[in-house]
């Protein structure tokens, strides 16, 4: 196999891992991606063709739409025009295209219908005071934790194993750095028919700075102190990558936490946004419905999110945006 056909597979098996397999769709040689997703109305339609010499020589041939053609020509143009300029030869492109219209859509799509009546609007109400109390919940555990409180779940004086003085003491140090990112909600748990109110798949990311596997295992014991978190269908799906010495050599691993293929498309986000010395978790709390390959897509979101705040996230030059500052959120 040549270099390019290697290359090309590994990028769209990052993909994959990253977005979910809804979100790449394989058209003959083709490819679809729909951004932010396709259950989103409206959404962008980037359609791909990998020529046999990219990324050594040439770009992907594009074309790309919206799926309710509610942007004007001249801004398609404009966004195509910006993907162009960011082709490098002998570099893949697709992740740094797909990442640059979901930023872009964020100000560029028009605003989503309002609720149909009176049940969908108290039902988002409550997803929204679900999502406020959890972050609040969350918030005071921090601050519970960094007192020595133990985030809700107070141990008794001389119940932990004496022992492990350096997990203590990396504890110590993650409780001042921890962050929790907002709780998302998957609305379409709450609105789909049949559901119980408030039946929401709710996710939430959490980061600290790791230097070594002691800060991992330090934020995993701080997250499941918290007993709302601790009761999550999956409390600690989880990634991290810390550089070594060695100049591009890493210590990295991941947990599914019981959600095959969650924790390797994490550390698949932390290689491909060139993340480091950090651990990311995402806690997942099932709503009673199925959301299919999509929810891996919000996970990664989730994780991306908080990464891109804290500034784990590399910029488009490869550089990162500000090392990790674990910033309070």
């Amino acid at each position: 196999m040549d270099e390019d056909k290697q290359q090309q597979e590994d990028e769209l098996c990052a993909l994959r891992a990253i977005y979910g397999d809804a979100f790449v769709t394989e058209l003959d040689a083709s490819l679809s991606f729909a951004i932010p997703e396709a259950a989103a109305q409206p959404h962008l339609v980037l359609r791909v063709h990998l020529p046999a010499a990219y990324p050594s020589e040439l770009p992907p041939v594009f074309e790309l739409s919206d799926s309710c053609n509610c942007l004007p020509a001249d801004v398609l143009s404009g966004l195509a025009s910006e993907l162009e300029a960011m082709f490098c030869p002998g570099e893949v492109v697709l992740w740094t295209w797909i990442e640059h219209l979901r930023e872009q859509w964020a100000s560029l799509a028009p605003p989503q219908q309002p609720a149909d009546g009176p049940e969908d609007a108290a039902a988002a109400t409550e997803a929204q005071d679900a999502d406020s109390a959890l972050a609040a919940e969350l918030q005071a555990a921090e601050l519970l934790l960094g007192a020595g409180g133990g985030g809700g779940d107070q141990q008794v004086p001389g119940q932990e194993a004496e022992g492990d003085a350096e997990l203590e003491a990396a504890m110590a140090e993650v409780v001042q750095t921890v962050v929790h990112g907002v709780p998302f909600t998957e609305k379409r748990s709450t609105f789909q028919a049949g559901a119980a109110p408030g039946a929401a798949t709710v996710l939430s990311a959490h980061l600290a700075p790791a230097r070594s596997l002691r800060h991992v295992e330090a934020l995993v014991e701080l997250l499941l102190k918290n007993n709302k978190i601790r009761a999550a269908a999956h409390p600690t799906i989880m990634a991290y990558r810390i550089e070594q010495g060695a100049q591009g050599t890493f210590l990295q691993d991941y947990d599914d936490d019981g959600e095959t293929a969650a924790g390797s498309r994490l550390l698949h986000l932390l290689q491909m946004t060139n993340a480091r010395n950090v651990c990311v978790v995402v806690s997942r709390w099932f709503g009673g419905i199925l959301l299919g390959p999509a929810r891996f897509t919000h996970i990664n979101n989730a994780a991306r999110e908080l990464l891109d705040a804290c500034g784990y996230i590399a910029a488009k030059d490869g550089a990162s945006k500000g090392g990790g500052k674990g910033k309070k959120r």
